[in-house]
């Protein structure tokens, strides 16, 4: 586990400190990173199963997660991680995940490949809500369309960066609206 990361769980774990006995208990952190995503894919529900749940408004260069787990009892959840180098692959794969219920959680790695976070509650099997990208390496552009599909019923949850072979950069911008 690399310096940074030890660093920032133990900040996070620390968090408690000066707490008296009287207060109830906070919540439980847990930090998972490893450069496989299939690794991040089996711990990342392993801990779900335990009733840990990920943090939103994550995303860097590591393939990293933080996770929360409350001191209340939540619902089963299931997470499904999409990693591709191509944002129109990443819109099909988030398509094809949103109709079996999945919604945009977070984005957990940036680098070769973009790895998005997926999440459902386990009872929920059929479509929800539509996810879309907008992906585009002007801003003015990204504004511009942005606006369009907010009228069109849509919100901004999630940005990310997807970085070409070539050093070209696609910014990206993840929306979603519930189904009619």
């Amino acid at each position: 586990m690399p310096i940074r990361v030890r660093w920032l769980a133990l900040v996070l774990l620390s968090a408690g400190v000066g707490v008296t006995h009287a207060q109830a208990p906070g919540p439980d952190y847990m930090m998972l990173d490893t450069a496989k995503t299939s690794t991040m894919q089996k711990e990342l529900q392993d801990a779900a199963d335990r009733g840990y749940r990920l943090v939103p408004g994550q995303g860097s260069w590591l393939l990293s997660a933080i996770l929360e787990k409350s001191a209340e009892e939540l619902p089963p959840i299931d997470y499904l991680l999409l990693a591709t180098s191509k944002s129109s692959t990443m819109q099909k794969e988030m398509n094809d995940a949103a109709a079996n219920g999945y919604r945009f959680a977070s984005v957990l790695g940036i680098g070769g490949e973009v790895v998005i976070c997926m999440e459902r509650r386990r009872v929920v099997t059929a479509r929800t809500h539509e996810q879309k990208l907008l992906a585009t390496t002007k801003i003015g552009t990204m504004e511009k369309e942005l606006l369009a599909e907010v009228a069109n019923g849509y919100r901004f949850v999630g940005q990310t960066v997807f970085v070409n072979w070539m050093g070209g950069s696609e910014y990206v911008a993840i929306l979603e609206r519930p189904v009619p």
